[in-house]
């Protein structure tokens, strides 16, 4: 069952496990959505956050005899991690309070401070103005809401300009909950990576070139790739594996470690997106590395065949109202 499925994500995931021949159930709270979920039973659940929603779960994994359960949606992640041990279904998880923390873009980095990887200088929004983040960080940086996807809240404050960017703030009730991290301007790439009891069962790095729709956000970011090519650097997957092993003893599940260059060039830990794909996970199942396959099965205690590494330099393309595609450099 993959709960989310009409999601961009959601739908990238249930592609990637037809092609290794998996039955799959799909749910999702938008009835909209749900329309779009690629799987031939699908059902309309209620939002994560509704008292009813493990239930209704259970009922649908014994109604379908479901094995394996992945939700996608953060708030589905929260929710499902905090209830794996009543849920009547295999989940692939990382440790509650791993999971906890990640979702938590502040927390995240005071948790990586100190432990060697590097992380952008980054302070809690508390006051109603922009001083103090100011201060640390000099007149130009980042705002964002510490919680939540798609680039939630994230604005690009320019010297000079504060005060738009604390109407910004203000405008999304952001003063408690936003969070201010130093500006960087290299390379935006994430190391996306699974793993099992401890062990790296597979990871790929990609460097996202351009956000679908940019010119319609105030910031230019919506979360959402629109092209992204396929990269190794050492010092990327070094740096991921780095902070994986920081954040838990004992990985576990999904871990996509987002990272921005700094002025030098070195790759700087932002977020890490916890028990869930990133939205273009298809590119890489469609050059030959099936991730959610691979992470069924290990959840599974299934074999599995050692992936191969991928070629660098192959682009994948996407655009509202067509299907992606994959273009080689």
């Amino acid at each position: 069952m993959v709960t989310g499925a009409g999601g961009p994500a959601g739908i990238g995931v249930t592609r990637s496990l037809k092609v290794a021949g998996h039955e799959i159930i799909g749910t999702d709270y938008d009835k909209w959505a749900l329309n779009f979920a690629e799987t031939k039973i699908k059902h309309l659940v209620p939002h994560a956050s509704d008292p009813h929603y493990i239930t209704i779960l259970n009922e649908l994994i014994e109604a379908y005899k479901v094995d394996f359960l992945h939700a996608q949606p953060d708030p589905e992640v929260a929710v499902v991690s905090e209830a794996r041990y009543v849920l009547k279904a295999i989940t692939m998880l990382p440790r509650i309070e791993t999971v906890a923390v990640c979702q938590d873009k502040m927390m995240t980095n005071r948790r990586l401070l100190g432990t060697g990887v590097p992380v952008p200088k980054t302070v809690n929004i508390l006051g109603n103005d922009l001083s103090d983040a100011a201060n640390l960080l000099g007149p130009e940086f980042w705002v964002r809401d510490r919680r939540g996807a798609a680039g939630r809240g994230a604005w690009h404050v320019l010297p000079s300009r504060h005060c738009e960017a604390a109407a910004w703030i203000a405008s999304n009730n952001g003063w408690h909950t936003f969070i201010a991290s130093e500006y960087l301007p290299g390379a935006c790439v994430t190391w996306q990576s699974v793993w099992c009891d401890g062990a790296l069962v597979c990871a790929q790095s990609r460097e996202r070139l351009e956000w679908a729709m940019a010119n319609r956000s105030p910031a230019g970011v919506t979360g959402v790739t629109g092209v992204a090519r396929t990269i190794s650097r050492s010092d990327v997957a070094e740096i991921g594996e780095a902070c994986v092993r920081a954040l838990d003893h004992k990985p576990n599940g999904i871990y996509g470690v987002d990272m921005k260059e700094d002025h030098r060039g070195t790759p700087r830990v932002t977020e890490v997106n916890i028990g869930r794909f990133f939205t273009t996970i298809e590119f890489f199942t469609q050059m030959g590395l099936n991730m959610p396959d691979l992470y069924v099965r290990a959840g599974m205690g299934l074999r599995w065949k050692e992936p191969e590494k991928l070629p660098d330099d192959w682009y994948w393309i996407r655009s509202m109202d067509s299907l992606p595609r994959l273009v080689m450099g």
